[in-house]
């Protein structure tokens, strides 16, 4: 396949991905020889693409690839270390777990890798727990919190699950995970008045708007007062009644 015929399949994948016939782009993706391709970014979409359909080997194939060309890419490590742990590849899943943190020791995704490791291995719940309530210290995103809320209810941690479904709810308002957050509750105890509001809005389809909070009112009449006071001290001859080149009178 020569350079033309490449520019065309690539735009023949790209036109049956925007029209969502994820099955045929792969199939074209099929004929492409992808080591012959520089660019990670075009291996990084296929790869995608290939996740798309279920084709985890193949799309870790060519994020393969893409890593020898970018060793440093903590996005394209993260995503190879997935598909390693979908392939049940734990050894080079770990050995990615580990590049990750060398790339980006400060990066809150290293405990979202570890936890699907400890989750794919079985790890005790107690264990996985701790490790994604390391995580909510540094980014509480909605579908882990409510990860973190299901593990909670697995360890028989009522009070902690409880508690966590009301952050969620508090936080982000409304979403399926805010929708789930609900619903787990509501099997453990009742929910508030708001809750029960909120559930029956969000299984309709709706979408929650927050009260719009009112301005504070304050009395700035003080304020106002002392600001004219400070302007008038200013001006030479202000707060007398002499005026301004007459001599006062004596």
């Amino acid at each position: 396949m020569d350079k033309y015929e490449l520019r065309v399949s690539l735009d023949e994948i790209d036109r049956l991905i925007s029209e969502r016939r994820f099955k045929e782009a792969a199939g074209v993706a099929d004929r492409i020889d992808w080591t012959r391709i520089k660019g990670t970014q075009t291996l990084c979409r296929i790869s995608d693409l290939y996740k798309i359909n279920k084709r985890y080997r193949e799309s870790r194939d060519l994020l393969a690839i893409a890593y020898k060309k970018n060793p440093e890419s903590r996005k394209i490590i993260y995503s190879l270390c997935e598909l390693e742990l979908k392939l049940n590849n734990y050894i080079h899943a770990l050995q990615l777990y580990n590049a990750f943190i060398n790339v980006a020791p400060r990066d809150s995704d290293r405990y979202l890798l570890q936890y699907k490791l400890y989750k794919k291995q079985e790890v005790n719940v107690l264990e996985q727990i701790a490790v994604l309530e390391e995580f909510q210290q540094h980014d509480f995103r909605e579908r882990w919190a409510y990860e973190l809320a299901t593990l909670y209810y697995r360890a028989g941690d009522v009070q902690s699950c409880i508690r966590q479904c009301d952050e969620i709810v508090a936080y982000f308002g409304d979403g399926r995970f805010v929708l789930r957050a609900l619903e787990l509750k509501k099997s453990l105890t009742d929910l508030n008045p708001q809750q029960n509001e909120r559930l029956e809005l969000l299984k309709k389809g709706g979408k929650y708007v927050p009260p719009v909070q009112p301005e504070p009112v304050t009395d700035a009449a003080p304020e106002a007062a002392d600001a004219v006071k400070d302007a008038a001290s200013a001006v030479p001859g202000a707060g007398d009644n002499t005026a301004p080149g007459m001599p006062e009178s004596g």
